[in-house]
């Protein structure tokens, strides 16, 4: 089996590339990844919404927890529907932003290798950060500046020491430091600017700028952008 992992983009559907419908529309199996039973994800009602008729199969990534209940997830959820996937030549996982970078799609790899022989493409998608400085009209580096894309969930003294290290940065999943977000602007500046981002691409969105940008925030769907 050919396994895609398909980046959908921040959630504007102008921003999904050709590719990316192509990849779908011709799949054998279309993988989604939901938080819950019952529920659908932003990437998936994408696909079903610019590709008429399209099934997907849903595949239950929760996102709170340990690493090993995320993957008992994926792999009673791919037992469960292995009527629908298997014998598949080619199958595909949209996933919201870049399909290489943060995605849930290489667990789904990774489950799905250990059933059967599986190889692994991705097809980029644009990825949050770079949907969210265009909003700003803004650069996020140039010339010799160092850029970082640091995760929330890193231990605090990691993320500080990272942000440290460059001139701009992109803070993913914010919402994972809860109330230690302002204490890791704090120590990692001084800034120039900080935006926090929410929802871009999707109906919704909006921005907050300064000190705000930096209390504590429960969205899961927030970036944050900070230039020295």
């Amino acid at each position: 089996m050919i396994l895609y992992g398909v980046g959908m983009g921040p959630g504007d559907k102008e921003l999904v590339t050709l590719k990316a419908l192509n990849v779908l529309s011709k799949a054998q199996a279309v993988f989604e990844p939901v938080s819950a039973k019952g529920r659908v994800s932003v990437a998936g009602q994408m696909a079903r919404d610019l590709i008429k008729g399209l099934k997907t199969i849903p595949i239950l990534f929760p996102m709170t927890g340990s690493d090993e209940e995320l993957r008992a997830g994926v792999r009673e959820s791919l037992t469960s529907s292995k009527d629908l996937w298997e014998g598949a030549k080619i199958a595909a996982m949209p996933v919201i932003g870049d399909s290489a970078l943060y995605a849930t799609v290489h667990v789904l790899h990774q489950e799905l290798s250990s059933i059967t022989e599986t190889e692994l493409r991705l097809i980029p998608g644009i990825s949050a950060h770079s949907a969210a400085a265009a909003r700003l009209n803004r650069f996020i580096a140039m010339r010799d500046q160092v850029f970082s894309v640091v995760p929330g969930s890193k231990d605090i003294e990691g993320i500080i020491k990272a942000l440290k290290a460059c001139q701009c940065a992109a803070l993913y999943k914010p919402s994972a430091l809860g109330e230690n977000l302002p204490l890791v602007i704090s120590a990692s500046g001084p800034w120039d600017r900080i935006v926090r981002l929410h929802r871009v691409g999707l109906e919704g969105e909006f921005a907050v700028e300064g000190d705000a940008a930096a209390e504590p925030t429960d969205d899961y769907l927030a970036v944050m952008l900070l230039w020295r």
